[in-house]
């Protein structure tokens, strides 16, 4: 749900990204999208159409469409700095549950649109593989089996009771076991699960105090 004032400001993407959902500009109000990094992120791709992950991060990109003139000065405010805190002009960080307005204010104060945005605690940080197109095949099973060479294409996400959340987040990744790689795509966002040699590997990637670990048997 969003309550919007003006049209003309925009809050897009940092354009074409992995996770299977590129990003695009579109007016604030109808699903403004977060500039996500590349690599251990959750919300690659992702409109604000869903809460924030709490402890995660949102970069967002402000630009206008005005004819025939350029946008105003614009400063991002937060209405509750205990639920989302403002950075560096419009670095957005998740410290607190609950909602808050991101308010865009202009010359002498002026606020020039405002939306409402969620933060809520993960409860799971699930892995889901993708297709190398992008569509999402849902979430990998704890424990699955591969042949030599074969590898899956999979983005880590938190979610909170089945919804998932949005953020950029740091993420940690621990492997005991050689029979797989994992190799990180700074290009698209995502993790390449590559099985090498046969045998046994336990992964566990390790984020927001969650964890979502992966038993893999690579087959010769």
């Amino acid at each position: 749900m969003r309550w919007v004032l003006s049209v003309f400001l925009l809050v897009v993407g940092c354009g074409s990204s992995g996770g299977g959902r590129p990003n695009g500009g579109v007016t604030v109000g109808n699903g403004g999208k977060p500039q996500c990094g590349a690599l251990g992120i959750a919300c690659i791709g992702q409109k604000l159409d869903a809460p924030i992950a709490l402890g995660s991060t949102v970069d967002l990109d402000l630009r206008y469409q005005i004819a025939g003139t350029s946008g105003p000065p614009t400063v991002v405010e937060s209405a509750d700095p205990t639920v989302l805190r403002v950075k560096g002009g419009a670095h957005l960080e998740a410290v607190g549950a609950g909602a808050s307005a991101i308010l865009f204010v202009g010359p002498d104060k002026a606020v020039l649109d405002f939306i409402h945005l969620w933060v809520q605690p993960p409860t799971e940080l699930r892995v889901v593989r993708y297709t190398p197109q992008g569509t999402p095949l849902g979430k990998v099973l704890p424990s699955f089996k591969l042949l030599v060479k074969d590898e899956i294409l999979v983005a880590v996400e938190p979610y909170a009771n089945g919804q998932p959340l949005l953020g950029n987040f740091e993420l940690q990744r621990k492997l005991q076991g050689t029979s797989v790689a994992i190799v990180p795509d700074s290009i698209s966002g995502w993790y390449r699960i590559v099985a090498r040699s046969p045998g046994t590997t336990e992964i566990n990637f390790v984020a927001l105090g969650l964890s979502a670990p992966l038993t893999v048997e690579v087959e010769p």
